[in-house]
């Protein structure tokens, strides 16, 4: 690419990074296939980063081209708008607009000659690029908008004072950091999704006057589960499977690989957050779901997060051993917690409600499909939790579903109103956890279960799934399970838009004889039934939740 010509060095520098994105498509080794070029342009630390890539690669000719550009690359800007809504553009300072429009940008007739086909492909890019910033300068969105597509490097900061739209899938890259504001809003467009990757960093730590909000970019009124891809955080901490990959991301794309040696591993922070409409189908079989969590260690915090409507599952855990607190989960597609590969974290004060007509499973807990023993085992720890359905039978909804290994530890929960059964222990790896410990229930009220109101448990009519075991039996012989009794709960915990958790006195007596969470990490004060302490006059999900229709 070099040349002796004296045109000008950011037209050549425009053209020489064209040259580069077509050659990484054809030839690249690097993870380049996919440059966004726009973004070279318009962010110098991008093509810093792009280019020291590019500089290691085995291909002499990409090689070449990132020695030659990173020796022309000045740091600036190359394509900006203007305070005003003419956008200009800005590929040679001394260039007016009309020339750079009509494709003079003052390089030699030899490099005209040379770089013919580049600088009218560059052209029309860019023309096309303004042409799009035009349009949103036009509807007013200019101000208060900043697209985002991509790959993010280094220290990045998203404010409150923008609104930060997702193009398509965005990755905070290994080694990189993302900072959210409180109050900030993040918009998904269809098909977008943002990926913290394995070695990166999150930090969205908002408040309950100032939010985070992740939502749909479709207008208030038009949203809908599905219409964008939901937040993913990925680590190193253990799972119980080589190779692990999340769903969802491209198949190949190794940015999409979590699982570790570290138990410990930190993920980042994500507080005092909603995550509404996400959880689309990359491809048959295989969603995006609201919050998705791979391989996150016990440094990472989530704690204060609600997820509603996401079309395929609200929060899914594969491995690892985050910790959740203060979480709520309303109007799921699929199962609201759903977990496997081995994950073994802790729970405190979490909240499910499930919506008439949709979702399947309040739980659904796995160990590994194709593996039952694999280890480590999935044994998450739950304590103060409340699982609410309106008892609609138009959906055959579970309050649990627990098979294929899993342990867990379930304390002192709440649960009423679900369609079909209260808890489904599948397959004999499964019914093995409960005679070796890893598989408990203790303090557990239940009512309104069942078609009749009191079928806590099916007849599995000759389909035999868990070795005989007989979960009516099995839970008849506790002393702390108080089946079609009144959980407390008042007529508006079920309420679509306006639900009411916190439940009435009439539990106090049980409480008292129901296990206190012990450790650093609980709150030991907790010694109540469900998410809530009854008669509370303002619960832990005021001020930041909320709960559009769409």
């Amino acid at each position: 690419m070099a040349s002796t010509d004296t045109g000008s060095p950011r037209a050549q520098l425009v053209e020489g990074l064209w040259q580069l994105k077509q050659v990484c498509e054809q030839q690249d080794d690097q993870g380049l296939r996919h440059l966004h070029f726009s973004t070279l342009m318009k962010d110098p630390d991008y093509r810093l980063e792009i280019l020291h890539r590019a500089s290691t690669s085995k291909n002499p000719k990409i090689r070449q081209l990132a020695g030659e550009l990173s020796a022309m690359d000045n740091r600036d800007v190359l394509v900006a708008r203007t305070n005003t809504s003419a956008t200009r553009l800005s590929l040679n300072p001394d260039v007016t607009a009309t020339q750079a429009q009509q494709g003079f940008v003052n390089i030699s007739k030899r490099t005209q000659r040379r770089y013919l086909l580049p600088s009218l492909l560059t052209v029309l890019l860019v023309i096309s690029a303004s042409a799009a910033w035009l349009l949103r300068d036009s509807l007013g969105l200019s101000s208060n908008k900043v697209a985002v597509s991509g790959s993010l490097f280094g220290d990045n900061r998203w404010t409150a004072d923008k609104h930060w739209l997702l193009e398509d899938i965005v990755y905070v890259e290994a080694g990189a950091r993302l900072v959210i504001e409180p109050g900030t809003t993040v918009l998904g467009k269809n098909g977008s999704a943002l990926v913290i990757t394995r070695d990166a960093t999150l930090h969205a730590r908002g408040s309950i006057e100032m939010p985070i909000v992740f939502t749909s970019a479709n207008p208030v009124g038009k949203r809908k589960a599905d219409d964008w891809g939901g937040l993913v955080m990925l680590g190193n901490a253990p799972v119980n499977i080589d190779d692990a990959r999340i769903e969802g991301v491209p198949e190949g794309d190794t940015r999409a690989a979590f699982g570790g040696i570290d138990p410990n591993s930190n993920c980042g922070v994500l507080e005092f957050a909603r995550i509404e409409f996400a959880g689309y189908e990359a491809y048959a079989n295989n969603e995006l779901n609201g919050l998705t969590l791979g391989g996150c260690g016990s440094n990472t915090i989530v704690r204060s997060v609600q997820v509603h409507h996401a079309l395929d599952d609200g929060v899914e855990v594969f491995g690892g051993t985050v910790d959740l607190r203060n979480i709520l989960i309303t109007g799921a597609g699929d199962d609201s917690l759903d977990w496997d590969l081995g994950w073994r974290g802790r729970v405190q004060f979490l909240i499910v409600q499930q919506y008439p007509g949709m979702g399947d499973n309040a739980f659904e807990g796995d160990n590994n499909g194709d593996n039952h023993t694999a280890s480590p085992i999935s044994e998450p720890e739950f304590y103060n939790v409340t699982l609410i359905s309106s008892g609609n039978p138009d959906k055959y909804q579970r309050a649990m579903t627990l098979r294929e290994g899993t342990g867990g530890h379930f304390n002192n929960f709440l649960v009423q109103g679900f369609s079909g059964e209260l808890v489904d222990v599948r397959d004999e790896a499964t019914v093995r956890r409960i005679a070796d410990g890893s598989l408990s229930f203790s303090g557990l009220v239940a009512e309104k279960i069942g078609a009749s109101g009191n079928g806590f448990f099916s007849d599995e009519n000759g389909k035999d799934d868990d070795n005989g075991f007989p979960e009516a039996e099995y839970f008849a012989s506790m002393d702390d399970i108080w089946l079609d009794s009144d959980a407390g709960l008042t007529s508006r915990a079920a309420h679509n838009t306006a639900p009411d958790y916190i439940p009435l006195l009439s539990n106090s007596d049980r409480a008292r004889q129901v296990k206190r969470p012990q450790g650093e990490f609980w709150d030991e004060a907790a010694t109540f039934l469900g998410a809530i302490r009854p008669g509370i006059k303002r619960s832990w999900v005021e001020g930041w939740t909320a709960f559009p229709e769409a």
